[in-house]
């Protein structure tokens, strides 16, 4: 079975001479050697008044995301 041709890689070929994970970064970047690095994930407070949990989506944490999901009235076109 053939390697991948970047060097140190020892992965089977999936592609153009490629592995799968130098493959994919040629799709998505143009260059199989480019390695961005990972998001480092920002911890803050809910924004509902006096919660203190940590926010999980859209500033607000799970219990109040929900309750603000639910008041909103709904956006249906009426045609």
């Amino acid at each position: 079975m053939n390697c991948c041709t970047i060097e140190n890689c020892t992965k089977p070929i999936k592609a153009k001479d490629l592995c799968a994970m130098h493959h994919q970064r040629l799709l998505r970047h143009g260059d199989p050697h480019m390695v961005r690095p990972r998001r480092v994930k920002k911890f803050s407070e809910c924004k509902w008044v006096n919660c203190t949990k940590i926010a999980m989506t859209k500033g607000y944490c799970s219990k109040h995301y929900y309750i603000h999901r639910a008041a909103k009235p709904s956006q249906v076109n009426a045609t």
